[in-house]
């Protein structure tokens, strides 16, 4: 038989099977398939890449880890990029131990006169710092697919939206330099699974899910604080994918709720000082009074009152019990509390202050990008006006014709869209109402990210959601995985995934362009180190 009709039979075949046909083998097999191939990719355009090529912000985090294991000062706060810096210190003391970092301290680098030498020991710091990224990319993947099919009681899925956040734009550059977001979005979207596959569980469980999720949030912070915009929706979206607990999983959880008010009240009492160290420095105060026309945290406190209120109505939505509302309560509490009692690994308040007043520090980062929104001047007009251009640009990018991007979940949210006509024909309205829910709030984490030009290394903080979206409808609505376009248009996601998100390595894999501007005199994020080996 010819071979093209031996194709064109086996795409027939497998067109027959659905989305079965898109799986090239079971469970454990097409997992490896996913890994291997995304670790192979990994190696081929990012590890090798020179030590520079993505100086923002690999430089500055390498250089902060230097700084750790000679036990300096912490000099980079804005993100504030906590947990990065302090993985990264005892990383490097790891590979110096096993003999593959032979210069992990700034007091180990070579004399900068000697410029080859100089540039080979930040090479090969740099490589150790890629490899941490690629275990925290293959950790949130992992955590990823397995609370995904605990929710979705569907492997099969899970593994498609697996590979979808795998070779998403964001993951694909994110694993592959030294980014804050990495982490940060892996926390938070292990908060929300943990939520979502936690809330039909029984009482002592959803109460565990409440302090586990609260405690992935509050590290979250401690590394990226824009991914307050995520933990902001994730307690409407657990509302909406919530279903009311059958009789077997109603309990009085006394004892839940005897353990979470004694860690409630333990952990706030250490994490106290850093509370206030954070939300009181001298700083602090002034930035917020010059912005806030207040010297109080008064947003603080209502972003605290939003999460609280969503226990309340959850609880009043689906009838839960006083003592589990009241565990729930203390759970969050103590969760946040010992997510924050993290600091105390590396006490420097800088990073109390950064995590705990995040507009400030965004605003200030807006500003760098569009001077109208600087924090001295009145934030109103400039603000509504930049935020209604950021509009215009998500509208933009959505079509990918008016402004591309190397973001390929683009491409499954249209196929998202055609899936919800397709649901709400059938009647599947709720399952549609709870999509488009996760669609509308991937744009709302997209929308403040525009104020800085929406770039590839923010798309991890709204990717899961859509991802989500798509894997969602298609467990609600079975006879999508069965359509006669379920093969076709799903062989068309997978490959234009692949190709778009590969596209941003492989463009740095081909730059020649010199960071020059890390070569100014006295540059205040490498302001131990005279001179770079790549500046002239």
């Amino acid at each position: 038989m010819p071979l093209h009709q031996t194709l064109l039979d086996y795409v027939r075949a497998q067109r027959a099977r659905g989305i079965d046909g898109l799986l090239l083998a079971g469970w454990g097999g097409s997992l490896a398939i996913v890994f291997g191939l995304f670790v192979a990719l990994w190696f081929s355009f990012g590890f090798w890449w020179v030590y520079w090529r993505s100086a923002d912000m690999d430089t500055w985090m390498v250089y902060e880890a230097f700084l750790r294991t000679d036990g300096l000062p912490q000099t980079y706060f804005d993100h504030p990029g906590y947990l990065t810096i302090l993985l990264l210190g005892y990383w490097f003391k790891l590979m110096h131990a096993i003999g593959f970092l032979p210069a992990h301290a700034l007091s180990a680098l070579p004399p900068e006169s000697d410029i080859a030498a100089s540039a080979a020991a930040w090479m090969r710091a740099t490589q150790a710092a890629r490899l941490l990224s690629l275990g925290a990319a293959l950790i949130f993947l992992g955590d990823f697919v397995l609370l995904m099919r605990r929710w979705l009681k569907d492997w099969r899925i899970a593994l498609l939206a697996t590979y979808a956040l795998a070779f998403s734009g964001g993951m694909m550059m994110e694993a592959r330099i030294v980014r804050t977001e990495l982490i940060a979005a892996g926390f938070a979207y292990l908060a929300l699974l943990v939520l979502l596959a936690g809330a039909e569980r029984g009482a002592n469980r959803r109460v565990l899910a409440v302090f586990v999720a609260a405690l992935f949030g509050a590290l979250a912070m401690l590394n990226k604080i824009q991914v307050i915009f995520p933990l902001l929706t994730f307690p409407v979206i657990v509302f909406a994918f919530m279903n009311p607990p059958t009789q077997d999983e109603r309990a009085r959880p006394w004892g839940a709720l005897i353990v979470a008010f004694i860690a409630a009240a333990v952990l706030t009492l250490f994490a106290l000082p850093l509370l206030q160290a954070g939300l009181f420095d001298a700083g602090a105060v002034a930035r917020r009074t010059a912005l806030f026309h207040t010297g109080l945290p008064v947003y603080q406190m209502i972003i605290a009152a939003w999460f609280v209120l969503w226990i309340f109505i959850v609880a009043w939505r689906f009838r839960l019990d006083a003592v589990e509302t009241l565990a729930a309560l203390a759970a969050l509490v103590a969760g946040s509390a010992l997510g924050v009692l993290a600091l105390m690994l590396h006490n420097d308040p800088g990073n109390a202050v950064a995590a705990m007043n995040p507009f400030e520090s965004m605003l200030n980062y807006a500003a760098a990008s569009d001077p109208s929104l600087h924090a001295g001047g009145s934030l109103g007009t400039p603000m509504l006006r930049a935020l209604v251009s950021g509009l215009a640009l998500m509208l933009a990018r959505l079509t990918f014709v008016l402004s591309s991007s190397p973001r390929p979940t683009i491409f499954l949210e249209w196929a998202v869209f055609a899936m919800m006509v397709f649901a709400w024909k059938r009647g599947e309205r709720k399952a549609v109402w709870q999509a488009a829910l996760l669609l509308v709030a991937a744009h709302a984490i997209d929308w403040p990210a525009t104020l800085r030009g929406l770039k590839t290394e923010y798309f991890i903080l709204a990717d899961p959601l859509i991802i989500m979206a798509a894997a969602w409808l298609l467990v609600r609505v079975p006879a999508l995985q069965t359509h006669r376009l379920a093969y076709p248009v799903g062989a068309a996601v997978i490959a234009v995934t692949f190709a778009v998100g590969l596209a941003e390595p492989v463009k740095h894999s081909l730059k020649k362009d010199v960071p020059i501007d890390f070569c100014t005199p006295h540059n205040p994020r490498t302001g131990r180190i005279g001179r770079l080996s790549f500046c002239p």
